[in-house]
């Protein structure tokens, strides 16, 4: 078998050129990324720790800003919908999204959760949901 070896310089120039990949998704502001990395500290930027890092920003900001989704998507070299996808699987995460203005909603100041499984309908978590709409402001649902 005879075989030529030709240089890659040679070659290059006639070898179609690779595109740049495009992320998809939000464009990340500076100041959005800013904000998710101190409010991250020390934690590593693992995808593993994805939960602990939705807490943290949660525990921080009271909700979950898609701004500050996406800027955590890219800190951990995720796809934007990967941590979208998990932020809304947990109920106890508020994902919430920018208005027309491009401001977030404030969050409440108390919320209040009732497990609604049928364990806790069992042990009386309809009683309990019954009681704290007939203390509440109107707007509880």
């Amino acid at each position: 078998m005879n075989t030529t070896a030709i240089s890659l310089d040679r070659v290059a120039g006639q070898l179609p050129g690779r595109k740049q990949a495009r992320r998809a998704g939000r464009v990340v502001e500076a100041a959005t990324l800013a904000e998710v990395r101190e409010t991250i500290g020390t934690l590593p930027l693992r995808r593993d720790l994805l939960i602990e890092h939705l807490h943290t920003l949660n525990d921080r900001f009271g909700q979950l800003r898609t701004g500050h989704l996406a800027a955590l998507a890219q800190l951990l070299k995720l796809a934007q919908v990967e941590v979208f996808e998990v932020a809304s699987f947990y109920h106890h995460f508020d994902v919430v999204r920018e208005d027309a203005d491009g401001r977030y909603e404030a969050p409440a100041r108390l919320k209040v959760r009732v497990c609604n499984g049928l364990s806790c309908e069992l042990a009386g978590a309809n009683d309990l949901l019954a009681s704290c709409r007939r203390c509440s402001a109107p707007t509880f649902a």
